[in-house]
């Protein structure tokens, strides 16, 4: 068994990534392989094997690619778009709101109380207060008391004297 140096392994990610991207590009134009490979002036098997990222082609087979998707040739060596959708929803999200800086940190905040593993019963949060009443542990409404003893107390108070 073959073990592969991090630049080998690196280099199959980026042939991956831009076998996505190249198929990507094709399916957005409604180009079958036939027409792609065609356009391209390489064969239809060689066509799928560069989807699949199963060969590495030539700077000349790339220029040739990028003319027949009729796009510039970095435009395939951009990150595919499912993979950053995600950020770009999130700023034109944050543009079209007008977020300040201090919203942008809040929304970070939700996202990292949202998305940040915990073990379990751990609280990221504090946890709201207690019902000062003796044996009762109920979250607190009002001035230290839970709903129940809030109400019953207000009931008990004598009615102010109208002057």
């Amino acid at each position: 068994m073959r073990s592969s140096s991090p630049s080998a392994e690196d280099a199959s990610g980026h042939l991956q990534g831009l076998a996505r991207r190249i198929r990507a590009l094709r399916e957005r134009r409604g180009l079958t392989q036939e027409d792609f490979a065609a356009r391209s002036g390489i064969s239809v098997s060689f066509a799928s094997l560069l989807e699949r990222g199963e060969r590495s082609p030539s700077y000349e087979t790339l220029v040739q690619v990028a003319g027949a998707l009729q796009v510039p040739l970095a435009e395939l060596f951009r990150v595919e778009e499912d993979e950053v959708a995600g950020a770009h929803r999130l700023v034109e999200f944050a543009r079209a709101r007008r977020l300040m800086r201090a919203d942008v940190d809040r929304l970070l905040a939700v996202a990292e109380a949202m998305f940040t593993e915990r073990a379990p019963g751990e609280v990221l949060v504090e946890e709201a207060p207690r019902c000062k009443e003796p044996d009762c542990g109920r979250p607190v409404l009002a001035k230290e008391l839970c709903v129940a003893h809030y109400h019953r107390a207000r009931r008990a108070k004598p009615a102010k004297p109208t002057p």
